[in-house]
């Protein structure tokens, strides 16, 4: 039997309209506050409160500092200042250290000489050719050259 699997799980649904329920919210709680201001307060009072919780109101709905909403945003700089920060380096207890010594076996080198006319044909060889190519190939390709 074949489950179907849900693709888009990281995005909210939408409850009002474009809007999600968390950004319904934020936008009922800050209307409401600034309702509440305009009923009981006088006019200016009331453009002081709006010029700074309207803002503050529109970006907890839809702005996403770093692709996290504001909420988390913030709940990380707290969660940040008021953790402890100190890293200290702890030595690790020593252990029993055994050293391998390995003979070096000389080996004697044999240099070969290589004709010019060698290292220019694989000179021409790595220049030209992109793949490896087979020994045949080699004296067929520097016969042409």
């Amino acid at each position: 039997m074949q489950y179907s699997v849900p693709q888009f799980i990281d995005v909210e649904d939408k409850i009002v309209g474009p809007l999600t329920g968390k950004q319904t919210l934020y936008l009922m709680i800050g209307g409401g506050f600034l309702m509440l201001i305009f009923s009981f307060f006088d006019f200016m009072f009331f453009m002081i409160i709006f010029i700074i919780v309207a803002p503050i109101t529109l970006a907890f709905a839809f702005w996403k500092p770093k692709g996290m909403t504001v909420a988390r945003w913030i709940a990380n700089i707290i969660n940040y200042h008021t953790t402890d920060h100190l890293y200290t380096w702890r030595r690790e207890p020593e252990g029993i250290k055994i050293k391998a010594i390995q003979k070096k076996k000389t080996q004697a080198i044999s240099e070969k000489s290589v004709s010019k006319n060698r290292i220019s044909e694989l000179a021409w060889l790595l220049d030209t050719s992109s793949s490896i190519s087979l020994p045949y190939e080699v004296k067929e390709r520097a016969g042409r050259r």
